[in-house]
Parts: structure tokens; sequence; C-alpha cells
């Protein structure tokens, strides 16, 4: 576990003196990113969902994990309330209290904690219980804060990348048998995704404007990356006396810190940029400690 973690930072640490020497230009993130959501990623998926097999529990994390949202937007828009947040801010802090990074940072630290031969159940629980949830709920709460009727863009869902790949995988797997040589091939792209991903979010790592937005930057990281884990790690003991792999893995995920893609569509609605960027900077940082606590916790509870 400690080797796997080492690899989580550096990769990321990599990724963001790269960027503060100028060994590489900060752009580069922008083309690493477009290799992994259209090449890399999308073969992870395949390879992994070639080899998943679907069980009830599977099926149980993913309505988790759905109601984990809609639990976390429900609470983020309370404590938005309360502390007296005007409507582009409290919209910006309920997309970064709300959606994690199930990917980016996601798949490394499964890999930490689980092993790699797990990644086939963060992969689902990202496309399902991450990615979906983002594209079809994220509409309604952006034009909540920029006062914007708008619907849900299901084209956006329908022409993504990883999302037509997690659809040919199930496809290939009902259809056709593919040859050794092909899913290994699907299997060595799918191994790039996690050191040029790290090395990416790393890279794109800024903390401007994290002193001014402290108060609202703190109850996000709170609420993603304790409040809720905590408060599903104990309902899960409640009705599970053995957390079996899948829910570990639906618990790391969900102990992931804010989402990059939900601040790039808060930047886009020009709400909160500071509080978006900031929350994700920070809690990339503080996952360090977070998750491992929180996987700690499990073992332990």
């Amino acid at each position: 576990m400690l080797e796997n973690l080492f690899q989580v930072v550096l990769f990321f640490s990599l990724g963001y003196f790269s960027r503060r020497f100028k060994i590489l230009e900060e752009e580069t993130s922008y083309y690493l990113i477009k290799f992994i959501i259209y090449i890399s990623f999308p073969a992870l998926v395949i390879y992994n969902v070639y080899h998943l097999e679907f069980t009830v529990n599977l099926l149980f994390m993913i309505v988790a994990g759905w109601i984990v949202i809609l639990s976390s937007i429900l609470l983020s828009f309370i404590v938005g309330k309360i502390l007296k947040l005007n409507k582009p801010t409290l919209a910006t802090f309920i997309m970064m209290s709300t959606f994690g990074n199930t990917s980016f940072l996601g798949f490394p630290f499964i890999m930490a904690f689980l092993g790699e031969e797990n990644l086939k159940y963060a992969v689902i629980f990202d496309q399902m219980a991450s990615f979906l949830p983002v594209s079809l709920l994220s509409g309604f709460i952006l034009a909540y804060g920029s006062g914007k009727s708008k619907g849900i863009d299901i084209r956006k869902v329908i022409i993504f990348p990883p999302f037509i790949a997690l659809i040919t995988g199930f496809l290939m797997v009902a259809l056709i048998k593919l040859p050794d040589f092909v899913l290994l091939s699907f299997k060595q792209l799918g191994m790039t995704v996690i050191p040029l991903a790290l090395f990416s979010v790393g890279m794109n790592l800024k903390f401007s404007g994290v002193f001014n937005n402290l108060k609202n930057v703190s109850f996000v990281i709170l609420i993603k990356m304790l409040l809720v884990p905590v408060l599903f790690l104990l309902i899960l003991k409640m009705f599970v006396s053995d957390l079996n792999i899948i829910w570990k893995v639906a618990l790391i995920e969900i102990s992931m810190p804010p989402m990059v893609l939900a601040s790039i569509l808060v930047i886009n609605e020009k709400l909160d940029k500071d509080l978006a960027v900031s929350s994700v900077g920070v809690g990339i940082i503080i996952s360090f400690i977070t998750v491992p606590f929180i996987y700690y916790l499990s073992q332990v509870v």
C-alpha cells in the first residue's frame, strides 16, 4: 500500500513542480487530459468492463452513490444557506461539496489501497455514480446559480468518450470474444491513465484565492471529504458487518476531493471561480491525509 501511495504523491508532485519551475508549459496538461479522455481512459473502461462480473452488490453500490450525491446536494445547500452565501457562490459551494474526483484521483487511491484488480469496480462507480450524476444534475445547480433556465444536455452524456467506451464494453461482453492480445493492448493503454492523470492534475494545481475563500473552502472540504464519507461508513456498518471489496471501493470513491470537471463547469458559467479552483487545489492536498484516514477508519470501526 505504501509503495502505491508513494507513486500517487510522486506523479502528482512531478506535475506540480514541472509547471512551477517551467519545465513544461501549463497548456501541456491540456493535451495530456485530451489523451486521457479520448484514448487511455476509454481503453481502461473497456478492459475493466470486459472482466466485470455484475452482482447485486454492484447495483447496490451504484444506488448508494446516487443517494450520497442527492444527500450531499441537500446538506451543502442547507450549510450554504446558514453561511448566507449568494446564489453564484452557493451553487459553486454545492457543486464542489457534492461531486468528487473519482477517476483522476480515485483510481490511483483504489490501486494504492485495494489493488489494480479492483479498478473494474471503480470504473463502474465513476461512470454510473459520479459522471452520470454530474452530467444530469449539474445543469440544474448551475442554472440556480446563474439565474438561467437550463435543461439537461443529454448529447454531452452520450458523446462523452468514457461513456461510449462503457456501452461498447458491455456490447463486447455480450456479442464477441476479444483475443488476449487485443485485451492486453487495452490494458497497456489504460495503465497510462494513473500517472498521466496525476501529473496533469498536479500541473493544474494553484493556490491563488485560497486565503480569500478560506472559510467556504474549509466547509467544502469538511462536507465532501470527512462528514459525508464518515456518515456513509457508519450507515454501512449498521447494515453490513463485514465490508466487501465493492463497498470499500465505494467508500474510497465517496471520500475523493472536489471534482476538477465540476470546477470547469462552474468557471464556464462564470460563477465563483476562486472558490471552485481553491476547493480543488486544497482538496487534492488534503486527500493525502483524509483518504488514508477514512480507509483506516473502515478497518477499525
